[in-house]
């Protein structure tokens, strides 16, 4: 396989089967090979992606930056180069480059969401939004994008806007699971706990019981004081499996996520306080809630 027939595979940043992952390493020893003055910006970007996929991030940002210096007009480079500063923590540099890719392509949907994402990240709701509307502008096949919109409108507290999207996607799709969970926890911060329950459950169905999947089932249950009991026994299977899931969570989410589930989660163990007296499930889910509880409080202390 050519860099001409691999190229569009990488600039689409499409999967590649093991065939062509296998192509791209020899593509990249030959690239290597040749000495730098003999490299184009073709040869830079197709060695930043590689490294980028294997998730070496430094050497990635080198091969971008060879590349967008040998071809100040290479828009993908810049978007390519935009990641890489997201996942080393550097949003002001991602910005940056992200911007430069859309003054190059003006229609250049990949690049409006990973701009919508650190937007988002930036609680800048509507300029995200209108860039994720912008994705699906230029490229209205592009499933990820009409997801993204939907988990914008979630993330933006607007819970009915938010449903009206993932039930457009669940309706092409059944069995888009994101979608399925992202709503049921939509119905659940609206206060629907019912409606949530049962998109839930099915999420968990289709994820094969995964350690989120029984938080959230656990999470869900535990608004409906007929299921304390089931409740409990998802949030100790979750928590069993992964003692450290939610401060984990805490560390790794944005503030506004957390501190929405935190908030949920503390409104919970204040209601079951009140019926734990007589009620053993009431009880325990109180205890392993409060537990995890000051686990998080204790991480917050440690990072003040």
């Amino acid at each position: 396989m050519t860099k001409e027939t691999l190229l569009p595979w990488l600039l689409d940043n499409r999967e590649l089967n093991k065939s062509q992952q296998k192509a791209l390493k020899t593509l990249c020893r030959q690239i290597i090979a040749k000495s730098n003055d003999d490299k184009d910006a073709e040869d830079w970007f197709i060695l930043g992606v590689s490294e980028q996929r294997d998730e070496n991030y430094e050497e990635a940002l080198d091969a971008f930056t060879f590349a967008v210096e040998l071809n100040p007009d290479f828009e993908a480079a810049y978007k390519f180069r935009a990641e890489t500063h997201v996942t080393l923590q550097d949003p002001a540099s991602a910005l940056e480059d992200i911007n430069k890719a859309l003054e190059l392509d003006s229609t250049y949907a990949e690049a409006y969401l990973v701009r919508a994402m650190l937007l988002r990240n930036a609680k800048e709701w509507d300029k995200a939004l209108s860039d994720a509307e912008a994705a699906i502008a230029n490229d209205p096949e592009n499933d990820f994008a009409q997801l993204q919109k939907a988990k914008l409108l979630y993330d933006a507290g607007r819970y009915a806007d938010s449903i009206a999207a993932f039930t457009s996607i669940l309706e092409e799709d059944p069995q888009q699971v994101e979608a399925l969970s992202s709503r049921g926890l939509a119905y659940f911060f609206e206060g629907d706990a019912e409606a949530a329950l049962r998109d839930i459950k099915k999420a968990r169905i289709l994820e094969s019981g995964s350690v989120v999947s029984e938080f959230n089932m656990g999470l869900i249950m535990s608004a409906l004081p007929d299921y304390t009991k089931q409740a409990f026994r998802h949030f100790e299977k979750a928590f069993r499996k992964d003692r450290k899931l939610l401060s984990r969570y805490v560390e790794m989410s944005e503030d506004f996520e957390s501190d929405r589930l935190i908030q949920r989660l503390r409104e919970i163990v204040a209601d079951l306080e009140t019926r734990k007296e007589g009620n053993f499930y009431a009880m325990e889910l109180f205890d392993l809630l409060e537990a995890r509880l000051k686990e998080v409080d204790e991480l917050s202390k440690s990072e003040a």
